[in-house]
Formats: structure tokens, sequence, C-alpha cells
């Protein structure tokens, strides 16, 4: 859950920004192989609702070939918008479908290859955290997963959701009102369950979680955030094994961060990756390959990139382009990328510059 979201759409070979303008509405920048970066009012040609708060989700559903946006309309209704190769961009109410009780913020959104599903997270004007999903070809589901897992209430709006494939899993991680890291996780055929991380791992405390993916090739999932001590931690689990703690910040000797932080796996690279922004107002990494040890790099440098106000961050693979890219946006509302590929370095490109505007319809 972001204030902007980018992504891959596999089934149209793309990649794309989504934001929730000024103006209440949902726009997204968009670009193809070998293409320009567009401009999609997606509010008014899909006939959707505006939009209550910035912060919204977007995500890729392989099986099925959609792309689809949620985010929280001035009903208090979680609405989604979403699109198939060659047709026209659709909106649909999901808490109208599934039955839901009215949310305050929507927080995740991802799909679930082993469910065959998609699956929206939010947290409802109980203070609970309640998930949408739905199967390919069927009807959209709620659950409320505080109630059934008896966890505790969430600290903080940010949180995390997304789909294991080895581990057969789905899982949504949150920081609780103790500051620990708490996990709600089902296993195909079982119930949900939760666990505390931090006790398990004697991780330190944190504020906010913003980072949760799986790594096929290190055969993990992971989840990172930033301490109290500024450092950047890591929570990662093998599959058959259990959850261990790593401080990367002092493996690596990277400076400080501030609690703007992403992270993603890149298949094309081998690699998983955290982004975050540092004291300097630099964007830094953190990545590292399978079988090998983390290292660092400022990305600002490295891309020659302007130092700018950094209040939103978003990383992500694209497979069809064989990059990996991180987005962002400050106080400027300008929204701006960093780029590189396996034989390139980082680039820089100011995409509210670059971006092509479509009319209406398009």
């Amino acid at each position: 859950m972001r204030p902007l979201v980018g992504y891959e759409w596999s089934a149209g070979r793309c990649k794309q920004v989504a934001f929730v303008g000024r103006d209440g509405h949902v726009h997204e920048f968009h670009v193809g192989i070998g293409g320009r970066w567009q401009h999609t009012d997606l509010t008014t040609i899909a006939d959707a609702p505006l939009a209550q708060s910035r912060f919204i989700v977007g995500y890729d559903w392989p099986e099925v070939g959609l792309k689809q946006i949620a985010y929280l309309g001035w009903d208090s209704h979680v609405h989604e918008l979403w699109l198939r190769p060659g047709a026209e961009w659709h909106h649909a109410d999901l808490t109208t479908r599934a039955g839901a009780p009215p949310a305050r913020i929507v927080t995740a959104g991802y799909s679930w290859a082993p469910g065959h599903s998609k699956q929206v997270v939010f947290v409802g004007d109980d203070d609970h955290i309640h998930e949408l999903s739905v199967d390919a070809g069927g009807h959209w589901q709620h659950v409320d997963l505080t109630a059934i897992t008896a966890a505790p209430l969430c600290g903080s709006n940010f949180m995390v959701g997304f789909g294991w494939s080895e581990g057969n899993c789905k899982q949504v991680a949150y920081v609780g009102k103790d500051s620990h890291v708490h996990e709600l996780v089902m296993e195909i055929g079982k119930s949900w369950v939760h666990t505390d991380l931090t006790s398990i791992t004697n991780a330190p405390h944190a504020v906010d979680l913003t980072v949760g993916f799986e790594w096929k090739e290190g055969h993990c999932k992971e989840l990172a955030f930033v301490g109290e001590d500024r450092h950047v931690h890591e929570l990662y689990l093998p599959v058959g094994e259990q959850w261990v703690h790593v401080d990367l910040t002092s493996i690596t000797h990277a400076p400080d961060a501030m609690n703007i932080v992403t992270g993603y796996a890149w298949p094309e690279g081998h690699s998983k990756q955290i982004a975050f922004l540092g004291l300097d107002r630099h964007i830094h990494e953190l990545y590292v390959q399978v079988g090998d040890t983390w290292k660092h790099a400022d990305l600002t440098n490295l891309s020659h990139a302007p130092v700018t106000s950094v209040l939103t961050l978003d990383g992500y693979g694209w497979s069809a382009g064989n990059t990996k890219q991180l987005v962002y946006m400050g106080e400027d509302r300008q929204v701006r990328e960093l780029w590189m590929s396996p034989t390139t370095d980082w680039m820089y490109t100011d995409l509210s510059r670059e971006v092509i505007i479509l009319p209406v319809g398009v």
C-alpha cells in the first residue's frame, strides 16, 4: 500500500505506475517494449468513483491475464479497476460484491498462484484486517482475518500481502501496537494462523512494514523494515526451515535509512534487493544474488539522478524488458524512475516530463 505503485503486467508485456492525482482520479503511466511512456486517466475512462485516499494497490494476475488497481472510494467501499489485453478498463465495487464492512484504508493487493486467486486486504472501520478474495471464474468472498486468527490490532496502516508458491501459502504481515512484526498465513487446505515474528527471531522493534515478497531463486519468503535504530532489517524464511533475522545495514556498512523502503525479487538478475532513502536524501540499494553476499550501492550517484524530495518509493522487476526499476514521487508530484538491465548501468528518467497523454477512451 503506497501513494504510488509500480508493477509489471505479464500478459500485456508492459510496466506501469499508478497513483491518485490531486483531482481524486486514479492515473496510470505505462510503456511497452520499445514504446514511449503514456498516461491514462483510469477514473474517467472506467467511469469510476473518486478516491478518498491517495493510498492504492496495483498488481498483475498472471493466471487470468489481468492487471488491476484497488483503492478506497468516498463511500468507504473498496473499488477495483481492471483490464485484460485488448479490452477496455472496467470498474467493480468489491465491498458490495463481497458483502464486506466499510473500509478505512486499502493496504495490499496480490495474486496467489497455488490458490488460482487474487486478493485485496483492507483495514475496516472496526480496525480489523479484512480480506477480499476471488478465484478464477468465482465470486468475491470476504474474511475478517483479525477475528479468525485472534491476532493483535495493527499499529500502522502500512502492511504487505503476497503469495509464496513454494510454501503453498499466502500471507499478510504488519506491525502491531506492540511494534512487533506479525504475520497471518494460510496454507492450501488449512486455516489462517498468526505468528509474532519479532518474538521468535528476537528482531528489533519496527515502525512500519512495506516490504514483503517471495524469492523463488532463494527458495524463501522475505520481509524487511527500518528499525528504531535506522537500520534496514530483514526477516526471511527458507522452505522447511525457521525464520531468520539479519541487520542488513550492519553487514553492508550502508548509511542509516529513513522510513521509506521497498523490496522485490528480480529473476533476470537472480537477485533480491531492498531499496531505501538515506538520511543523505539519496536512494540506496542493498542487493544479493543466490550464493553471494549482500552489497550496497548509491543509486542516486550511479544514475546521476538529481537529489530531490522523496515521499514514496516502489520497486519491481520487469521480465519482458529484462530490467529492474524504482519509481518514486516527491512533494512536487513528479514521477521519476531509476532502472537498469544486466548489461547496463543505472539510468534516470523523469516520467512526468516524458509521458504522452492519451485521449479519453484510448
